[in-house]
């Protein structure tokens, strides 16, 4: 019997955390957009990425508007990484963004899930963990034409 899917309280407002589904694409491109994501504001291309093998995505839903997304590439038995997770600015600090990382970690069936990130330390110092340093490798990195890749 399948689980019913996690559903957070978030004030007035319920919302409804399920997997990924391609029509959440354009929702989730709209939302990049909003938090200044731009290489994720095309649906197209979010499809693709959450759809892609070893993608485990999943959207947080409230009424019809996708208002959270996560998405994570895992080996479905040891190691995986959480490549992003964004809450609409209008949502944050409900429970949204915590309920997103812990379904999409259970979700890829591993032990363990890296990731990085540039400002949300103070959020990722809640969950059991193990602080590491890491890197963002680029193709062509080490051309000193590039610079530091971005």
């Amino acid at each position: 019997m399948a689980r019913p899917a996690p559903t957070c309280l978030c004030g007035v407002m319920t919302v409804d955390l399920r997997p990924f589904e391609p029509a959440d694409a354009a929702h989730v491109a709209r939302l990049a957009g909003r938090v200044g994501w731009p290489s994720l504001t095309d649906p197209e291309l979010v499809r693709r990425i959450c759809t892609s093998p070893g993608a485990t995505s999943y959207s947080a839903v409230a009424g019809d508007r996708v208002v959270g997304w996560a998405q994570a590439l895992g080996d479905g038995v040891l190691q995986s990484h959480l490549s992003f997770l964004v809450v609409d600015p209008d949502h944050r600090r409900h429970g949204i963004g915590r309920l997103l990382v812990m379904a999409t970690f259970q979700a890829t069936g591993t032990k363990r899930m890296d990731l990085i990130t540039e400002a949300g330390e103070g959020f990722y110092a809640r969950f059991a963990h193990h602080a590491m340093h890491g890197y963002r490798l680029y193709p062509g990195a080490d051309d000193p034409l590039l610079g530091d890749g971005r």
